[in-house]
């Protein structure tokens, strides 16, 4: 599936708000080989990332309001009705962040917070603005995973605004749940059960990057003035996984997928 267009209530779009575009824009390159093109927006340089098939996600600055924050990395979740869905997640107990925003000739966004903490991106796209993407290929992201205290609480949530349907994983790690989403008949990502060990770490969404050769990748990482903020290791039935962090902090995590 190396350009997919995603139906309602999957995820739609990926983006990064680094503390420094340029820096992370040249991570990016040396170690998935993305491409950038940069185009202006009232709110200051925006790049689209492409790997070899097709736009992947995008890098820009911090948004407004968010000076001296950290960089992150964002999913944005397709709606048909961004204002709609909005007061359902508010009533749902979300908590907003500031008003909708519109993005000319590209469509109408809203940030929320669930009701476990976690922040997301809801994203209503114009007729005229196209939507497909890579997904699900090498230097691409695969999956998109929320970590949250309360399993059964986000199923909720997340189900009843988005549509989704949930199946717990045996491939769960050992003490914990993981149960998967999908829209229809494809599964985007899961929904990872916090333990005690996590400490005071909020919930929170996080991408993972599908990479052919993960030892590579991380030479890659390393090269390029990154880090690895969680050691490789084997996730059996999946794949093997690391997490890194860009030089200015932002993190993903790779997995070579079994195959």
């Amino acid at each position: 599936m190396p350009v997919h267009t995603p139906p309602l209530g999957a995820p739609c779009w990926f983006e990064l708000a680094s503390t420094d575009p340029a820096r992370s824009i040249t991570f990016a390159h040396a170690v998935f080989g993305w491409s950038a093109d940069e185009q202006g927006t009232p709110m200051g340089p925006y790049a689209f990332m492409a790997n070899a098939t097709a736009a992947v996600g995008a890098i820009c600055g911090l948004p407004p309001g968010a000076e001296g924050a950290p960089s992150f990395w964002s999913a944005y979740f397709l709606v048909a009705d961004v204002d709609a869905s909005r007061a359902k997640a508010i009533a749902l107990g979300a908590t907003p962040f500031g008003e909708p925003f519109d993005v000319p000739g590209m469509g109408r966004g809203a940030v929320l917070a669930d009701p476990g903490g976690a922040v997301f991106n809801l994203w209503q796209a114009d007729a005229a603005a196209g939507g497909e993407f890579a997904m699900f290929e090498d230097f691409s992201i695969g999956w998109v995973e929320l970590a949250t205290r309360d399993v059964e609480a986000a199923q909720r949530f997340y189900g009843e605004l988005l549509g989704w349907s949930f199946k717990d994983s045996a491939n769960a790690p050992a003490g914990t749940r993981y149960s998967e989403y999908a829209v229809g008949e494809t599964h985007y990502g899961g929904l990872l059960q916090m333990t005690a060990e996590w400490g005071d770490l909020p919930a929170h969404w996080s991408l993972y990057v599908v990479v052919p050769d993960l030892g590579i990748a991380l030479s890659a990482t390393d090269a390029a003035g990154g880090s690895v903020s969680v050691p490789a290791f084997d996730a059996p039935g999946v794949g093997r996984i690391a997490r890194i962090d860009d030089p200015t902090g932002a993190g993903l995590y790779l997995i070579e997928l079994a195959r």
